[in-house]
Order: structure tokens, then sequence, then C-alpha cells
């Protein structure tokens, strides 16, 4: 961390909502505090990294990189999920890109094989060493868990369990009826944006913007200032009205999923899962937001769409679907430019912290278990 930056330059976030102040711009853009965040936050806690349907057959896989440690999620031969290290035993090169299928992993450097649970199977000219445990050499495995059909992994061995993870912030009790694990993927959209990490939750919470970024799509209709907040110990969830997520409102698929047929046509709930995952449902869809930090001023993205099984039985679903792709890029785009922004204005000389507002109580609320996480809650205001 930079020596200059000590308690008084976000003593004032630590404020009660209406007297703080948002964080000093280098929490966006200095690498010091990138790098803690990434031991203090990524590395310990439970990470999203997708759903259970990307993976039907065995030897399906992903490799992936997260805070710049390079991870391969695969399903085995009996069916089970696994997360390793994506690093090779012998000089560290990442075993497999990309994602398909495949019977095992093979490393592009050196032709060291690996099954799909991880162990090595071969390695060439191995019978000429003769002090190393051939045995026990595998790919370093990373805890995977799964809740409501999202996979997610944990770098810390120590970790507490994903469910008593989620129970914290009520995640089971809050989210459950929303019956996600009854649901799959009809679109996976996924990009880099060249900003820092903490402006996607933020502004995915962000109640403020709504009328002014997204006037024009689905913040035609969205009672601002009726916004409930319910908080919990690191997030935050709420049960709202807005439109559907088509243009105009459109009830693409004309009626809500089964087990939300008694909301109305109105219906919308969002829940924040630490540290950056973002649920937003619809009465006739999912679409969770999660992301994963690059580096200080850059962030993989991803937005999902999920249906009910029944949905892609429709007539005309795959136009039905198109309809909504095309609507959550362009809602995702009037987002990406704003962030853009942010992530060049929190850089300049002339940037002070301004006030939180009546409507961030949930962007507060996270700023200040963010700081508890980074510097113990002892040095709370």
């Amino acid at each position: 961390m930079s020596a200059h930056l000590d308690l008084q330059d976000f003593s004032r976030t630590r404020q009660d909502l209406l007297h703080a102040r948002h964080l000093p711009g280098e929490f966006y853009t200095s690498p010091e505090i990138f790098q803690k965040e990434i031991e203090q936050i990524f590395m310990k806690d439970w990470i999203c990294v997708g759903r259970v349907e990307q993976y039907t057959e065995p030897g399906d896989y992903r490799a992936l990189r997260i805070a710049g440690e390079p991870v391969l999620v695969c399903k085995d031969k009996n069916g089970a999920l696994h997360a390793f290290a994506n690093v090779c035993q012998h000089r560290g090169v990442e075993v497999v890109q990309g994602e398909g299928n495949t019977q095992e992993f093979s490393c592009p450097y050196h032709a060291w094989t690996y099954g799909l649970n991880g162990e090595l199977t071969g390695a060439p000219y191995s019978a000429q060493v003769t002090d190393f445990d051939w045995k026990s050499c595998r790919l370093p495995g990373v805890q995977l868990d799964t809740w409501a059909g999202y996979i997610f992994i944990n770098f810390d061995p120590q970790a507490e369990s994903l469910a008593s993870y989620l129970a914290v912030d009520r995640v089971q009790e809050a989210a459950g009826f929303l019956r996600a694990e009854e649901t799959r993927i009809a679109d996976e959209y996924t990009f880099e944006l060249d900003c820092n990490w903490k402006f996607i939750p933020e502004n995915l919470m962000d109640i403020y913007h709504v009328g002014v970024i997204h006037g024009s799509s689905f913040g035609k209709v969205f009672p601002v200032d009726k916004f409930p907040f319910y908080l919990t110990p690191h997030g935050y969830h709420s049960e709202y009205e807005s439109l559907t997520m088509a243009p105009d409102g459109a009830w693409l698929f004309g009626k809500a999923m089964p087990w939300l047929e008694q909301k109305s046509q109105s219906f919308a709930f969002t829940i924040f899962i630490r540290p950056s995952f973002n649920m937003f449902a619809r009465p006739d869809m999912l679409q969770p937001w999660f992301c994963h930090p690059i580096a200080p001023d850059k962030t993989r993205i991803t937005i999902l769409t999920q249906y009910p099984d029944e949905w892609f039985e429709q007539p005309a679903f795959e136009a039905k679907n198109t309809v909504v792709k095309d609507f959550i890029r362009l809602v995702a785009g009037e987002d990406t430019e704003m962030m853009l922004s942010l992530q060049n204005g929190v850089g300049s000389r002339h940037f002070r912290p301004g006030p939180t507002m009546g409507l961030e109580k949930a962007i507060h609320h996270l700023l200040n278990s963010y700081l508890d996480r980074m510097f113990g809650t002892e040095m709370a205001g």
C-alpha cells in the first residue's frame, strides 16, 4: 500500500450514510491496494465461476484466470466436478487453455499428462529421474462446491464451507424461492472492461443512477424512492418493481416461471453475494452478473441469462432469446460507458470523494464491509 494512505484517507467513508464520503480514488487505481485485495478477499472468499450445466459430459472443462491464478474446472469420468490449479508440476505452464472436452490434459510444453482427477498419468523420460515422488504428483486441488446450480471455488484450503459462507448473509433463505437450480443458461455474455473490479458490484447496486443511465431501457418504470434495502453483514437483497429485461417491458414468454406465478409482472429481485456476484430476477428469467479481477484497472465480467426448461420448448424461443440477448448487451453498454469514465475520473488529481446519498445505502454498506475485510473492524470510525 502507498505509504501516504492511512486511516484518515478513508475515515469519512466510516461515517453514517448521510455524513459519509465515497472512497478515495487510490482504492480503484493502486497496485498495492489491488494486491492486498487479492490476498485478503479473493484468496479467501468463495468465488462464482459458472453453472453446472456448462459441464454436461465427462471430460468437459474450462480454464480461466482469477486474480492472476490459473484455474481449471472439469467433470471427471464419474460425473464429479473438480477445480485444480492449472499449473503443470514440471515448469508451471498452464496445462490447458479455453474450454472443451478431453480424456486427459497434456501440458503443451513437455507433454506431462494429467487425468480428469488431477493425477499425473505420464511424463516423457521420467524413468531417468530417481529422486522424485511421481506417485504423489498431481495438479493442486482448489476447493469447489455448488449452490442452486452455481459453481463456486475457494483458494483457501482452510475456508469455511460454502453453505456456512452463504448463510452469513442469509443467501439460501433470501434467494431460495428463485429456484435457480431449476433453470439453465440460454446466454452467456463475457467481456473485459478497463475498470477496477469494485465498480461492477457498486454500479449494480446503485439505485441513484437507474433513472439517468437506464431511463430509456428498463429504468422507465423504477420506483427509486420506494426501493427497499435489506442489509446483511456483507451484502443486501431487495424485492422491488421494474420492467422486464426486454424492450418496453415486453412479456416475451407469456407467463412467469411456475414458482413465481404469484408475483406480479413488475416483480423484480436482487441479491448481492460477496465478493462480486449480483443476482437479478424477473418473473420470467434470472440474470446473474459476476466478475473476476485481472488488474487494478481491468476486470472480466460475465452475465448469464437463465430460464426454466419449458421456456426452451416455446415456439420461436430462439427469436425471443435473441431479443433478450440484445437487450442485456444494450443495458450493459449503458453501464460500461459510465464505469470507464469512473475509472478515468477517480485517477484525476482533481477528484475528491463526494457524499454518499440516501439512495446509495447498499454501496455505503458494501464499502464499509470491504474496509472491514481489508483493515479490520477495529479501524471503524
